[in-house]
């Protein structure tokens, strides 16, 4: 789905129950009490929509990618989280009534709208702060995932589980306190956004991993490719393997239960139709599950979650391909680069590399190999070059991206970018002093913050 469809869409189902609200319960209170009813049911609509942005769904991700998705994810929470967190503070109390002093019936036929009525219970006041507070500690936390003691895997469990807990309380508090939110077409709306963030988790956490497991896969080699770094070849058991384009990558449970939440993305390395079915994918030690790679056992089971990604040139007519990538960005382009060897692509190519050093290059000869087969060219840069080296030195810097890629810009090539966050913002900004648009630039990216 197009980004700009999915973004009407998202807004509409925002911005639907304030008009809802609004064009089936009168008469208008004060500005200040609208106001803070809108943020309130804005927000929540937006708070449940987060639960589908976050759940790798193809009908969402598949045409925008998956990092464009999640970035709309950390952005949005932020928006709603402002909205929800503010709202109960742009209430007038002293207008409203919180206890009636009447019989509620008499109280109903006098104000049949809840004009002057402020439905805070002691059960909607608590579960409205209860919300409230856990909303807080939820974005908090995510927002400042890598300060805390947490592992990725323990740290995702309790995010989810969090944010069910504020859907949860979240109904309960709107539907009970909520003037809007009582009409009856307006709960029912609630009632269905509420039912499908639920389901979201249990197809996150039960009925996709049972499909998982009905298609296994083997560790069949687990090699050194540089330092620190380690090629992991999976082969399928008992099925036909993953139909992927160059350029995508996989949610790996690798040594461990379909249902285990000990899951990460890599880029699939090897090419499309390699012998058995086999995928390859480059995996650097750069965490707590990561450290562990290269003591994987051979033959342990593993299960593959993807294909994902639009970081592909397939399919997109450009005279030409430039790929910039830094330490384990190669894997991608390497996938690219073994199709195009086997299609005898002859469109000229360009590889910028940037590394620290020598021993952290990739299929160093296997790239030697590629170049002469393709018209290819490598361009290997290193940061810490040892005595003799004849290559580019420094970073993959902006300056060195506008040097070497100035031709390139100037015939429509398009360029693919994979690396880290600050090889990558380089690399862009070279690209726009060059005048390179947007829509001729590839890149997936997996630190947003």
């Amino acid at each position: 789905m197009p980004a700009a469809l999915l973004l009407a869409a998202y807004a509409v189902l925002v911005i639907l129950p304030v008009a809802l609200g609004w064009a089936r319960v009168g008469p208008a209170r004060p500005w200040m009490d609208e106001l803070s009813s809108a943020l309130a049911m804005a927000g929540f609509a937006a708070l449940l929509l987060e639960f589908l942005l976050s759940g790798r769904f193809s009908a969402i991700s598949g045409g925008i990618g998956i990092d464009r998705t999640m970035r709309w994810h950390q952005a949005f929470a932020r928006v709603l989280t402002v909205a929800l967190l503010a709202h109960p503070f742009l209430y007038d109390y002293a207008a409203f009534r919180f206890a009636p002093p009447i019989p509620a019936q008499d109280l109903a036929a006098a104000d049949p709208a809840r004009a002057a009525v402020l439905g805070l219970t002691g059960g909607s006041a608590a579960t409205g702060w209860i919300a409230w507070l856990m909303l807080f500690c939820l974005t908090g936390l995510a927002i400042f995932r890598r300060a805390t003691p947490y592992t990725y895997e323990g740290w995702r469990v309790m995010h989810g589980l969090t944010a069910a807990a504020v859907a949860l309380t979240g109904l309960l508090h709107a539907l009970e306190a909520g003037r809007y939110s009582a009409d009856a077409p307006l709960a029912a709306y609630w009632g269905v956004l509420t039912a499908v963030a639920l389901f979201t988790l249990v197809e996150v956490y039960i009925l996709r991993p049972r499909r998982l497991a009905r298609r296994p896969w083997r560790i069949a080699a687990v090699t050194p490719a540089a330092e620190r770094s380690w090629e992991v070849t999976l082969t399928p058991a008992g099925h036909d393997g993953l139909a992927f384009t160059p350029g995508q990558f996989a949610w790996l449970r690798l040594a461990c239960s379909p249902h285990a939440v000990r899951e990460h993305p890599f880029s699939i390395a090897s090419a499309p139709g390699e012998p058995e079915g086999r995928l390859r994918f480059l995996i650097k030690e750069a965490g707590d599950f990561t450290s562990t790679i290269g003591s994987l056992p051979v033959g342990a089971p593993a299960y593959v979650d993807g294909p994902h990604g639009v970081l592909v040139t397939e399919g997109r007519a450009a005279p030409g391909i430039a790929m910039l990538a830094g330490g384990i960005g190669l894997a991608p382009m390497l996938s690219m680069l073994r199709a195009a060897r086997t299609a005898r692509d002859s469109r000229p190519m360009l590889l910028l590399y940037g590394n620290r050093h020598a021993g952290q290059i990739l299929a160093r000869e296997e790239l030697a190999e590629l170049a002469r087969a393709l018209p290819l060219e490598v361009v290997h840069v290193l940061s810490e070059p040892p005595p003799g080296w004849a290559g580019a030195t420094g970073m993959l810097s902006r300056d060195l991206v506008r040097a070497r890629c100035a031709e390139a810009a100037r015939a429509g090539w398009i360029f693919v970018l994979c690396g880290p966050p600050a090889m990558l913002r380089e690399a862009r900004v070279g690209l726009a002093a060059l005048g390179v648009p947007g829509s001729r630039i590839l890149e997936e990216r997996f630190v947003y913050d």
